[in-house]
């Protein structure tokens, strides 16, 4: 009888422990104590990311002549008291997307009122502001132009134990993995924080990569700086997968304790 006993107190203990969370599942920077004040880290450089096909782009062409301009836009930018206008039938320009943008089509190319197909695939932002701008200047229609080019299609899928998973489509050319778990609510404290999943396409190939958030080192991964389409997976942590709602894991650790204290009771019962 005792030694049935001891089985049922060591399963009713291993039922416990997996279901227990600790101080140190649920720190981030558990070695930030040497990030001191005054501390300074290089910061590695960022990759700068290429455009691609089904991307969206913003173009914006400006000058002294607003009214001029407009030929160039989508957007108006002469529009009464500064605010920005829908333009009707923009000068036979490609498909208006949201954010008033161009959609990079299956030839990697975009069609600019005025300007024409200019092939943007492969490119920087920085790059494509260049060329467009030379188009531009080509067409003798604007004195001194300028050429703003953004962003529009930063999309980035967040799963697993967050705050609010989800995708999301950011106007931005940059953005770290601090950042976008900030947007979606923080990691929950059932996460796995020394093995967030960034999975990565660019170029026809697919990346892996880990992020431990516990650790400063993060802050030199080349994964810290996300780039369009990732998608960022946080596993659960052990605790949350025995918590989870199905009668086997919701019951084991009740079923297993009222065993146990059952079978202490009966031991000690006199005869």
């Amino acid at each position: 009888m005792k030694k049935c006993i001891i089985i049922m107190s060591f399963l009713f203990l291993i039922s416990c422990l997996n279901s227990c969370m600790f101080y140190k599942d649920i720190l981030n920077f558990q070695d930030g104590d040497v990030l001191k004040d005054g501390k300074i880290d290089t910061i590695p450089p960022i990759q700068k990311f290429t455009v691609q096909k089904e991307d969206i782009l913003m173009v914006t062409v400006y000058s002294r002549d607003n009214e001029g301009s407009d030929m160039f836009n989508l957007v108006s930018m002469s529009g009464g008291g500064g605010m920005m206008m829908m333009m009707a039938g923009g000068g036979g320009g490609g498909a208006v997307e949201p954010f008033f943008g161009y959609r990079v089509d299956s030839r990697g190319e975009i069609d600019i009122p005025i300007v024409g197909k200019v092939k943007v695939e492969g490119k920087t932002i920085e790059e494509i502001q260049e060329v467009v701008l030379e188009k531009v200047k080509a067409t003798g229609f604007l004195i001194s132009p300028n050429v703003q080019i953004r962003f529009m299609s930063f999309r980035l899928t967040v799963l697993g134990e967050v705050g609010m998973p989800g995708t999301f489509i950011l106007p931005t050319q940059q953005i770290n993995i601090l950042q976008l778990l900030g947007m979606c609510g923080d990691l929950s404290p059932m996460s796995k924080r020394d093995k967030i999943l960034i999975i990565r396409e660019k170029d026809g190939v697919r990346q892996y990569g880990r992020l431990n958030i516990k650790s400063k080192d993060i802050f030199q991964s080349p994964f810290f700086y996300l780039q369009p389409n990732d998608i960022i997976y946080v596993e659960p942590h052990r605790a949350a997968i025995m918590a989870a709602p199905d009668p086997v894991s919701r019951y084991l650790g009740v079923v297993v304790g009222v065993i146990s204290f059952v079978t202490l009771i009966v031991s000690f019962r006199p005869f």
